[in-house]
């Protein structure tokens, strides 16, 4: 791609491009006056597709062409010798360029997937997000998580195929407690017949395509033979299957008595804003429906469609069916609908429906597309009113669109954890989640703990604010010279300003909660002597509003490098009362936030008196907490995002305390790298193993040399070195000075 020339005028380069357009089918891309590509289409005929984008006609009235005028600043075209390799390109282009104006269905995190890999020896149904051309069976995507957790548990309920990992099943000794519920056959360790293991894996398959005619008459005829030779318990087994695929069906609406597979596209638009829904149909029952709402959609219907196809089309695992009905034919359907048949290894038939059942299907497709916009607006606006509702009762400045709430956890006081957690616009933000490990606070002292995780979050909040001077009422308040303080941030070496970045051990959860990537520790704290230090004194949140106050002007890394995810909320919200509030405007004042508003939200309690109060709201400068009803809708933005915080912070917890439980003493050496750590554990089998090796021994490792055998010596002694033989205190080698024993 070339970069618009800044020495031609963009609209003379572009007529002249327009005019030597060629009649053949191919891409065309449009790119703004930054060189960016800012949407990728294909056509039948480029000449005459191009040419209408930039035609005046008082008749034209889709929303792209306005735009379209203004920001593009050049053009390029690519010629293919066919429609369907037109729409090849097209898909592929997209992907390379992300144009601003394409249709876009995901974000960075595609959705769910089932796999079933029928080329393993037992194979297994799992949950996968990145289909591989691996040659595996992808059913999906499923656009709900929880739709595609229910069905995975339904198929493991009802036709016993393995749960376990590869690694777990070659190393099982004994059934699971799956094998005694019924629910799995153990070919872990026991003599499976692999006949009936491959029927199971063919009725999973047939159930997750939607073929419930097909399957269940297969389980009839295997449960009356079954039957037939007196082999009533696998009778019993086809018997369950047959019910679970009946409830299935009775859910199922019949729209068409006909023996085919048929994806129906509806579309509905207001404006700039365009609700897709998708029913699929397979053979006459609708199996699903799946809505999606396209924001800032300025091209045509025909346009829209032709993104929608590409995107949802695009992915591996989803299953392409027959026939696909849509409202408006895209430019180069025939293309598409071989581009399509090619996907799935048989011809797909692309049209718009004009007598018949089929109109009624479309005319359902459409109007459950206008329902499903009309109930996401008024969705919206209730939103709104409960928002305004909130910021009424805790008289906030503006809408707490995003909410964030902190909360601390730890195990009798060890493994202490802070957690926060954001929503925006009352739905989790779960790529704000962050949870920090506490390490400068006495355990189990909780005030000190949220001191501590507050601190580090306004920090990291302050430094990702735009660059602004200070005023000089800032600087008289402070004693300092007015932009002392700038000069001062600006002196800092980039490896001081850097040290804020780790010990935060700051995650991202996933939005199921299992993917969890973790930064570096703010200061290079040694673990071991992080535990043995001397429980705090009730200065220690003195201390740490000092180590706080220090950092201010410190700028980590990770809070310059995403500054969007680390901007401050409109509304902090803090687990606790008057104490747990206290702590939290403590350590927004020593930063110098004082505008941030934070409450603080104590649960419901009984009194001593028998008395029952009510969740509560606490304001700063405010001695008695407001009640809120359990039906009040302030209550349930602030309970949803406390409800959150705290199971994030246990799910931290537990994660750490395991870590520290299945830590090996090894990996506490200095001087010794992950490959040296695991070659040895490896070759000597074990940390025993280690201490009984001789120098000689370490020394064959893969990878060992004798600076690592220095390193470890400091820590494990040589077993040549008896206690008995060590040299006296003052004197003797120190390389071989006594370490670690147990």
């Amino acid at each position: 791609m070339v970069n618009p020339s800044a020495k031609q005028d963009p609209e003379a380069l572009v007529a002249a491009k327009l005019a030597s357009l060629p009649t053949k089918p191919g891409c065309y891309l449009f790119i703004d006056k930054t060189g960016a590509v800012v949407y990728v289409g294909k056509a039948k005929s480029l000449r005459s597709r191009v040419r209408s984008y930039f035609q005046e006609s008082g008749s034209d009235a889709r929303y792209f062409i306005p735009i379209l005028r203004k920001i593009v600043a050049d053009l390029e075209t690519v010629v293919t010798a066919t429609e369907k390799e037109a729409a090849v390109l097209e898909n592929e282009l997209v992907k390379q360029h992300k144009p601003r104006f394409n249709v876009k269905l995901r974000d960075d995190k595609d959705f769910l997937c089932l796999k079933l890999d029928t080329q393993k020896e037992w194979p297994m149904l799992e949950t996968v997000r990145r289909p591989a051309p691996d040659k595996a069976r992808y059913f999906g995507p499923y656009h709900s998580a929880t739709s595609a957790r229910r069905t995975l548990h339904l198929v493991n309920k009802h036709f016993q195929l393995r749960t376990c990992s590869d690694a777990e099943m070659a190393s099982r000794r004994r059934p699971c407690l799956q094998y005694q519920i019924k629910r799995c056959l153990a070919p872990c360790v026991m003599d499976v017949d692999r006949e009936l293991y491959t029927e199971m894996v063919r009725s999973v398959a047939l159930f997750l395509e939607g073929r419930h005619d097909e399957l269940t008459g297969e389980l009839t005829a295997r449960m009356r033979d079954a039957s037939r030779e007196l082999e009533f318990e696998r009778a019993a087994i086809y018997r369950d299957q047959l019910r679970a695929v009946e409830a299935v069906r009775e859910a199922q609406r019949v729209v068409y008595v006909k023996d085919v597979d048929q994806d129906v596209v509806g579309l509905y638009r207001e404006g700039t804003l365009v609700e897709v829904e998708v029913i699929m149909v397979r053979q006459g029952r609708v199996t699903d429906t799946l809505s999606f709402s396209l924001r800032n959609m300025e091209l045509p219907d025909d346009e829209v469609l032709g993104g929608f196809l590409n995107e949802y089309y695009g992915v591996a695992s989803t299953t392409i069916p027959d026939e696909v009905l849509v409202p408006v034919l895209p430019d180069g359907a025939e293309g598409v609908a071989e581009w399509l048949g090619d996907r799935r290894g048989r011809k797909v038939t692309l049209f718009v429906p004009q007598r018949g059942p089929r109109v009624d299907l479309l005319k359902m497709a459409n109007e459950n597309a206008a329902h499903a916009f009309r109930e996401k607006q008024r969705s919206s606006d209730d939103l709104e009113a409960r928002l305004e509702e909130l910021r009424e009762r805790l008289r906030l400045p503006t809408l707490p669109r995003r909410i964030e709430c902190c909360d601390i956890s730890h195990l009798g006081g060890g493994d202490t954890v802070g957690s926060i957690v954001a929503l925006l616009d009352g739905q989790p933000d779960k790529k704000r989640y962050r949870s920090f490990n506490v390490k400068s606070v006495a355990d189990g002292d909780d005030y000190a703990a949220m001191y501590e995780v507050l601190a580090r979050r306004f920090r990291r909040g302050k430094a990702a604010r735009p660059a602004s001077p200070p005023s000089v009422a800032d600087d008289a308040e402070s004693g300092a010279a007015p932009g002392a303080s700038e000069a001062a941030a600006s002196d800092l070496p980039e490896g001081d300003a850097a040290e804020g970045a780790a010990d935060d051990a700051i995650e991202n959860e996933a939005p199921e909660g299992e993917a969890i990537e973790a930064d570096a520790a703010e200061e290079d704290v040694d673990p071991a002597s992080a535990g043995d230090a001397p429980p705090e004194t009730e200065a220690a949140p003195a201390t740490a509003e000092r180590q706080a106050a220090g950092s201010t002007s410190e700028a980590p890394k990770s809070a310059q490098s995403g500054g969007a995810e680390w901007d401050l909320p409109d509304l902090l919200v803090v687990d606790g009362g008057r104490g747990q509030l206290q702590v939290a405007l403590s350590a927004a004042r020593d930063l110098g936030l004082h505008g941030l508003p934070i409450v603080g939200l104590a649960k419901e309690r009984e009194t001593q008196s028998g008395e029952k109060l009510v969740d509560r709201v606490y304001l700063p400068g405010q001695k008695n907490g407001i009640p809120l009803r359990s039906t009040s809708s302030a209550l349930f933005f602030l309970a949803r995002a406390r409800d959150e915080a705290h199971r994030f912070a246990n799910h931290a917890r537990k994660r750490l305390g395991k870590a520290r439980r299945l830590r090996s003493e090894i990996e506490d050496i200095p001087g010794l790298g992950g490959a040296v750590r695991t070659a040895l554990l490896r070759e000597l089998g074990s940390l025993e193993g280690v201490r009984r090796a001789t120098d000689a021994q370490i020394l064959a490792v893969t990878g060992v040399t004798k600076r690592h055998l220095s390193a470890l010596r400091k820590v494990i002694p040589s077993p040549e070195t008896s206690p008995s033989a060590a040299p006296a205190e003052g004197g003797g080698d120190p390389e071989k000075a006594p370490g670690l024993t147990r």
